[in-house]
């Protein structure tokens, strides 16, 4: 069970001597944790290092670059600026090349465009380009695999889902001894049975849909949703935009089974403290428990102010 981290912290990861300090989030779990910056129309970049994969490239912030698997969920700038220069910065500095999963429509385009950089770089940066369709899996090693999820935003868009895959021995042959089991193998006996537990949901952008009632994003421990807009003058906007609004992301956590919910792309119209307020006010206690905002710095204004733009102390 995914509990909140009484550690949890929240660290500027970029030179002390910037002039603005863009500060990126880090949230602590027993299992993993999440390094990201994520702001409505700005940039959405979301790592898990201990699974060596970053959700959406963003502008590509240092920590990008240490995860050998880029999944991009759709082809808007905020979510994938900094791909050209995940790949480049990756073989700059000696690392091998990176893995991309993307939707199967944006293949063509990132190819292009990827060979246009290499183009104005003049170097042959090596990379690997996974078309992504609803129903095919990738399987990263046997006990990982990465599920793709159709979401609704627009033009073809996927979330992904993180599966830790284990194999259980069948209730019926527990208390068989081992040479009972090996013979039985032998036998040609199936005595195990495949267990998937989804362990990260990633969805991107998206607005309300069939995604919600996935069994594996909904079961996951952790889910990582967008909710853009709080305010209830900007109705319109979610529906145009193709985005949450926060009475559609209270449908979401009223039936999730999930043990923790990150919220990201909050608008700067919204600010954080205000979100959480209205949160606080429209889910019940146990509800709002469960739901983290992923920029909440101790700084964040209510206008939605994250960027510092006074230098640190020496």
């Amino acid at each position: 069970m995914i509990r909140r981290s009484e550690s949890r912290t929240f660290i500027p990861v970029t030179p002390e001597k910037s002039f603005l300090v863009q500060k990126f989030a880090k949230l602590k779990f027993p299992q993993f944790s999440l390094i990201g910056y994520s702001v409505g129309g700005e940039e959405t970049v979301v790592q898990v290092p201990e699974m060596n994969v970053c959700f959406d490239a963003g502008r590509c912030p240092q920590f990008a670059l240490t995860s050998d698997l880029m999944l991009i969920s759709h082809g808007h700038m905020d979510h994938v600026a900094g791909l050209g220069y995940y790949l480049s910065q990756r073989h700059f500095q000696g690392m091998k090349g990176g893995t991309v999963l993307l939707p199967r429509n944006l293949e063509r385009p990132v190819e292009d465009l990827l060979r246009s950089w290499q183009g104005i770089e003049r170097q042959q940066t090596p990379y690997k380009l996974v078309p992504m369709t609803v129903g095919e899996d990738y399987e990263v090693r046997r006990d990982f695999l990465i599920r793709p999820v159709a979401t609704h935003h627009g033009a073809p868009s996927l979330g992904y889902v993180l599966i830790n895959v284990r194999e259980k021995l069948r209730p019926e042959y527990l208390t068989l001894s081992g040479e009972q089991l090996a013979e039985l193998r032998k036998q040609g006996v199936d005595i195990q049975y495949r267990l998937e537990v989804p362990l990260i949901a990633y969805l991107g952008d998206t607005s309300m849909g069939e995604v919600f009632d996935h069994p594996d994003v909904m079961k996951a421990q952790v889910l990582l949703c967008e909710c853009t807009f709080f305010d209830s003058t900007h109705r319109t906007k979610a529906k145009a935009g193709k985005h949450l609004h926060v009475e559609d992301f209270v449908k979401v956590v009223e039936k999730s089974q999930n043990d923790c919910i990150v919220v990201l792309h909050v608008s700067r119209r919204s600010g954080i403290g205000r979100s959480k307020g209205q949160l606080k006010k429209m889910l019940k206690p146990e509800q709002f428990a469960k739901v983290h905002c992923l920029m909440d710095f101790q700084d964040s204004k209510e206008a939605g102010e994250i960027e510092s733009t006074t230098p640190p102390a020496d």
